[in-house]
Formats: structure tokens, sequence, C-alpha cells
């Protein structure tokens, strides 16, 4: 598997392709990483994240990334994946997956990163590690905690199971499911309209977001305390102040405001 890298207009768009299952390997992990570099020298506004082919990633390409390897060798892989992993999840701006297919293992553990998942009905998601005798390499297993709750995190790891997308819905894991034929264009127009909006207030609030769920209420509320008062100085919010000011709030559920990402 390899991992393209386009702008359209605001937004960046990372694409897995090259092999039937998008199996992932430790070249193809550093190059999602180097999109992400490439989205933020582009001053992106979100990023949204598609496959070529059927499936989103059946997860790693075992025999390449395993084979041979011993504790060293993982060590050195974890200390450089693991913060790679949370500048990912922390980007300034949001992030949108779009799953068709197999999303396992490693697949799922990067799915989970992203802020918004959109999934096709065909879709199949599983922290699938364990048939393989090792445990999540990526997060995935602490990260299930925060979307499905410590009980339903051990059934899926332990289980090594596969769950389908309207499951995935209810247990709180992904945030739609749809047409297979539709979830990319949904996806896609969804991205879109978050890359056109408050940047400044979405960075804030994902940071607020992921502080509490990493960290508690008191953490988030430090964050806040830290991060807000610097959104009032925005163009975004002092233009859309200034419109509410002069048309009240009829002026802005029209959605004529254009936000500028500054």
């Amino acid at each position: 598997m390899a991992v393209k890298f386009l702008m359209d207009g605001p937004m960046a768009i990372a694409t897995f392709y090259g092999d039937p299952k998008n199996l992932l390997t430790f070249d193809t992990f550093h190059e999602l990483m180097d999109v992400v570099d490439q989205a933020i020298d582009h001053k992106a506004r979100a990023l949204l994240t598609l496959t070529e082919g059927d499936h989103f990633s059946a997860g790693a390409h075992v025999t390449e990334c395993f084979l041979g390897q011993d504790s060293n060798s993982a060590r050195r892989t974890l200390h450089r994946s693991i913060p790679e992993m949370h500048r990912f999840e922390n980007l300034p701006f949001p992030t949108v997956a779009a799953v068709r297919g197999m999303c396992l293992g490693g697949g799922f553990e990067i799915m989970q990163i992203h802020d918004i998942v959109f999934a096709g009905e065909s879709a199949q998601f599983g922290q699938i590690e364990a048939v393989i005798g090792t445990t999540t390499l990526l997060g995935g297993a602490q990260r299930l905690v925060a979307r499905v709750g410590v009980a339903r995190a051990k059934e899926m790891v332990f289980s090594a199971g596969t769950y389908d997308a309207k499951t995935m819905l209810e247990w709180g894991v992904i945030n739609r499911v749809l047409a297979d034929a539709e979830v990319e264009a949904k996806a896609h127009a969804y991205a879109m309209k978050l890359a056109n909006g408050p940047t400044a207030a979405f960075a804030a609030s994902k940071h607020l977001i992921n502080s509490a769920a990493s960290h508690g209420l008191g953490a988030a509320d430090r964050v806040l305390l830290e991060s807000a008062p610097a959104i009032f100085n925005s163009q975004d919010m002092q233009n859309a102040v200034a419109e509410f000011a002069k048309g009240g709030v009829e002026a802005l559920m029209k959605g004529a405001l254009r936000f500028k990402g500054v």
C-alpha cells in the first residue's frame, strides 16, 4: 500500500492505494505521516482520508512488519510510531475518514485517530492483533475505551472479532453509516464544509474534547483557560459577531458568512 496526497481547495486528501487489501507496512505508515507534513505546509484546514479499491485497510502486512523482528526492533518502531499517532490525532484542523470494506488491525487504529468517520454499509471493523499473538501496537486498545467503554474494548481486543458498521455506529465508534456508493462523496462534502469553517474555533474545540477524553474534565477546563481567549482575536469570530450585530441570528443561519480560517 502507498499513500497519495492532494489539495482540494482548503482541504487535504490522503488516499490509500496500490494493494487490494491496503495492507499497512512501516513505509506506508511513514507515507501517511508525510501527507500530514504536506497538509500542514499547504495550510490545510481539514484532512480527508480515502482509499482506492474495496477496502480501507485489512491491517498490517504481517510478514513484512513482524517476521524476524525482536523486542529491540519493536521498541525502536513504537518509539517513532506512537508520537506520530499523537500528532495526527491532535492536528489543528478536523480529520475525516471514509471507510469501505475491511478496516482491521492497524487500519482500525488509524481510523480511530480521525475526528469523524463515515462508513459504508458493508464495512467490517476489528482489532484483530490477537490472531497473531500480539497486542494493539498503535494505541487501538486504549483508544477504544473512550469510544466503547472498558468492557466492550476488552471484548473487541480479546476476541479479535469483526463487527459490522451498524454495531460500530451503535457503540459510538463511527459517526454515520451510508450506502457504499455514497460514503466517499458524503465524507468529501462534509470534510469540505469543515475546511471552510472557523478553523481556529475547530482547533480549540478539538483540543478541549481530546483533553477531556484523555485527562478528564478538569484538564479540559485548564486547556479552555489557555486556548479560548485567543479565538476572540480571530477574524472569523470578529466577522461573525459583526454579522450577528447587523442581522441577528437569521443572518448567520442563512449560511452567507464565509470563514477564512484566520
